[in-house]
Order: structure tokens, then sequence, then C-alpha cells
């Protein structure tokens, strides 16, 4: 992955040249970015900051600066995360490369940039409290090619964008509380907030990436050693919850249409 600080600020689009800076450098204010790109204005930088936030690709920690001001510090959300992490494939796009040229462009990628994918996981995994990125060098150090693999599932993921709604008439049939469907302190239906449409597609992703992460990691060869991780064992127990939550609707199907007429 390029260093977008050296990069010049008509090379690439405005929003993915901020995005890449917060991927590289970490969580970063308006002011900081501003220091760090001085050919975009300020106004610039803010509408930029301000679209990657209605885009669900980045939010922000609040803190006092000073009794007057407010300090935001702006950081990739997980769906930034995967978007960033997918665009290390962009070539995938380009039809017309040759076998030969993708595996030169496979081999730039094994010594390039899995590395920095790994590093940039292990901070991510921090701010979002992701298990899977957490434990992104643990996964290297049992998993030769991990590297590959987590990039492909952000490539697939945002070639094809999981629903936030999927699940949402099941999760009304199944008493679930949604806050998308139904508001049930006043019992009625509920217009969701543009807010809350964002987090529900950063839920949509984190469950996409779990469960192919899962799907693909128990097919994978194993570097031998043990294989024990408490928090990857956690996150599958809680992924496993989640898909019996999906079930529950035929479940309910087979005792609906199971049921033996009443004897009078």
């Amino acid at each position: 992955m390029a260093n977008v600080a050296n990069s010049g600020a008509n090379e690439i689009p405005k929003t993915q040249l901020i995005l890449s800076l917060l991927a590289e450098q970490g969580p970063k204010t308006e002011y900081d970015l501003y220091k760090q790109l001085p050919k975009l204005s300020h106004g610039t930088i803010h509408f930029c900051l301000n679209k990657l936030a209605k885009e669900g690709a980045i939010t922000y920690d609040q803190s006092k600066h000073n009794s007057r001001q407010t300090k935001k510090q702006y950081y990739l959300t997980f769906l930034g995360t995967v978007t960033h992490v997918a665009s290390t494939l962009y070539w995938r796009t380009r039809e017309e490369l040759s076998d030969n040229q993708i595996d030169e462009l496979w081999k730039q990628f094994e010594e390039e940039d899995q590395e920095e994918i790994i590093e940039f996981l292990s901070r991510q995994g921090k701010l979002l409290k992701y298990a899977l990125f957490e434990e992104s060098h643990w996964l290297v150090d049992h998993y030769p090619g991990i590297a590959r693999v987590l990039a492909i599932i952000a490539y697939i993921i945002c070639e094809h964008p999981p629903s936030p709604q999927k699940n949402l008439l099941l999760a009304a049939a199944t008493g679930r509380r949604h806050y998308l469907l139904f508001d049930w302190k006043e019992r009625k239906e509920k217009i969701p907030s543009q807010q809350e449409l964002i987090e529900q597609l950063q839920d949509a992703y984190r469950h996409e990436f779990t469960q192919l992460f899962f799907e693909a990691v128990v097919s994978m060869k194993d570097s031998g050693k043990a294989t024990a991780n408490l928090k990857l064992q956690q996150l599958a127990k809680e992924e496993l919850e989640e898909k019996k939550l999906e079930t529950t609707g035929i479940e309910l199907a087979i005792q609906l249409f199971g049921r033996q007429k009443k004897q009078k």
C-alpha cells in the first residue's frame, strides 16, 4: 500500500486520499489532516470527512479540547476498514489481465502489502474491539497466507455488499426488538434515522466478514501449532448464536405445520 502522505492530492480522489491516510496513520483530527494535506483546503477536508461519515466509512470520538472547543478524532469504521483492505486488490476488476500478470500482482501483494494489512488490521481490531482483527498477528503465525484470505473476503464483501435489512421480518416475527422495525415504547412503526441505518450496515458487514472467515479458515492448512484461541472461539460462539436466530423462523414453521388438529 502506497504511502498516501507523500502522494499528490490530485492523484487519487480526495475522499480516498483521506480514508487511506487514516488507515495508514490512525485517528486524526480535521486540523491534523489539513497539516498533512496542505494542497486541500479546510472546506474540502471538512466536506470529505462529512461525506465519508455519511457513507459509514469513518466515525469519530469526541472530547473537550479546552473550555470552548470540542476535539473530534476521526477513524475508520468496520465498513471503512473492509473497504481499505479491499482496495489492495483493485486490479481484480481488470478483466484484460493475463494469468501471468495476475500471478505477478499476487507476488507483489505478498511481498509488499500483506505485512501492512496485518499491522493495519491489528490496530483497527483494538479500535473496533473486533477479535478477528485483534488476533491478526496470531493468525499469521498459525495460518500462512491468511492475509490473502482476509483481503479476498474484504474484496468479496465490497463487490457484493450485505443488506442491512436482512432478516428484519424474522426479527419481528421472533419478538426480537429491532429498532428499524418498531418503536417498542410507543408501540408503533418507526422510520430509522441515518445513523441507525449506518449502524445496521456496520453490523451486516461484520457478520458477513466473520462468517466468511470461519468458513475459509477451517479449510486452510495450519502451521501445526496449537490452535487454541479463546477470543476467536468466543467470536465463533457468538456467530453461531446469531445463525441460530436466523433459523428461528424455519423452526417455528416446522412446529406450525406439525400441529395436529385438536380432538373435540
